[in-house]
Parts: structure tokens; C-alpha cells; sequence
């Protein structure tokens, strides 16, 4: 016959699932919580994954910034990898010393810095592109193109609506 404190125990170890279903569900419909979770899930595996090939996520976004065009000032970076510039200037000093990146004065206006990939620091986002791109294949596994199509369009509205 089992024990009155085992039986507590047990009733106790159920309501504190219920409990936490029922909290589960209020987020289940709060987009921005799911949204911040997925993000969260990507980047946590993301940042052990990284860190195996000596390199953080403030570094990872710079490289993938640049990746994506180069040749761009230090405002268009800090939009893009979605940093802080305080941090994003330490960040790019260690790159440019590390000779990932190198920084060049605008020919057309000497006030404005231009950032580029050195080849060493493509060739380290090229080693890691293909990590992420697991994960995003990953993300969108079982995925029917129309649907993939169907989501990149509903972020970019997204995105789209929380900028005006």
C-alpha cells in the first residue's frame, strides 16, 4: 500500500504539470514569447557550435554581415548584426587585429568607415556558413517550398510592421 507522503508527493508532482501546462498555454498564443523562444533555441545550439570554432555570436553576425556585402559603414552593421555600437567597436578592433576585417576610410567622404572582409575572415565565415545553414534546414525540415516561401514572407511582414 503506498505511503500518504508518497501519495502527496505524487498529487503535488501532478498539479505542478498542470500548473505548467497551463502557463505553457497562455504563451502558446503570445507570438513575441514564440518568437523569442525559437530565437533563443537557435542560438543557444548555435553558440556551443561556435564556440567549438573559437568564435562568439557578436563575431559570427560581423562575419555574416560582411559576408552578405561588404564594404559597408560601422551604422549599417550596428542595424544589420543588431548591436550595440560600444560593443560593436571592441568587437571590430580584436577582429582587425585578429586581420578578419579591415577598416578603410569612404573614398568619396573620409567621415564615414567602411568595413571589409580580409580573406581570412571570409574564409572563417566559409567554414562556418555551412553550420547555420544546417540549422536553418534544420528549422524548416518537413517544410513544402510554398510553405518556406510562405513563412520568410510572413517574418519580412513582420519585421515590416514592427519598424513603423
Amino acid at each position: 500500500m503506498a505511503s500518504r507522503k508518497s501519495i502527496q508527493a505524487a498529487s503535488a508532482t501532478a498539479a505542478d504539470a498542470e500548473a505548467d501546462a497551463s502557463a505553457d498555454a497562455l504563451y502558446d498564443n503570445f507570438l513575441p514569447y514564440l518568437i523569442t523562444r525559437l530565437a533563443h533555441q537557435l542560438n543557444s545550439d548555435l553558440v556551443e557550435k561556435l564556440r567549438r570554432e573559437g568564435i562568439n555570436l557578436a563575431r559570427w553576425r560581423i562575419l555574416a554581415v560582411l559576408a552578405m556585402g561588404d564594404g559597408i559603414t560601422i551604422s549599417e552593421i550596428i542595424d544589420r548584426a543588431m548591436m550595440q555600437q560600444s560593443a560593436l567597436s571592441r568587437v571590430l578592433m580584436n577582429m582587425e587585429a585578429e586581420d578578419l576585417v579591415r577598416r578603410l576610410p569612404r573614398r568619396e567622404d573620409a567621415r564615414f568607415v567602411e568595413v571589409f572582409l580580409t580573406d581570412k575572415g571570409r574564409a572563417l565565415f566559409d567554414t562556418l556558413d555551412p553550420v547555420v545553414r544546417r540549422r536553418q534546414n534544420r528549422l524548416l525540415k518537413g517544410f513544402e517550398p510554398q510553405e518556406v516561401e510562405a513563412a520568410f514572407a510572413l517574418l519580412h511582414r513582420l519585421n515590416h510592421n514592427m519598424q513603423g
